[in-house]
């Protein structure tokens, strides 16, 4: 074992990203990583569900357009579960135009491109303990 002491692995924000395009999911959770956040993906809503539920995320990053549940499904999902109403979702989408946003009851929405640097920017303002 080495001297260096590094932080607990429990104690950094665990962030779930959700996308069918494994190269977002890749990109975002190697870039995530270097900024000191653990992270989880899920290729679609109903995978991501599960996977909050094994171990509760602390922010929750997804598309609206996905196979078998959306991001907008995904989101009312969470919402109905325990401490969901306080769970930071973001979504993003290409194409907002093809989504009925007003009903979602997500913390914010982010047009597809994202520039990595705005999404660090709003996880960090989203997360009040963030690294």
């Amino acid at each position: 074992m080495s001297g260096v002491s590094s932080a607990p692995t429990a104690a950094l924000p665990l962030l779930l990203i959700v996308d069918d395009e494994i190269d977002i999911t890749d990109t975002y959770s190697m870039l995530l990583e270097l900024h000191g956040y653990r992270v989880v993906t899920a290729q679609h809503g109903a995978d991501a569900l599960v996977k909050a539920q094994q171990e509760w995320p602390d922010l929750v990053i997804s598309d609206c357009m996905m196979p078998v549940m959306n991001g907008l499904e995904l989101c009312a999902a969470l919402r109905a579960l325990p401490g969901g109403q306080s769970l930071p979702v973001i979504l993003c989408s290409g194409a907002p135009e093809r989504h009925d946003l007003s009903q979602s009851s997500h913390n914010l929405f982010l047009r597809k491109p994202v520039f990595f640097d705005r999404l660090l920017e709003e996880i960090q303002r989203l997360l009040p303990s963030s690294p």
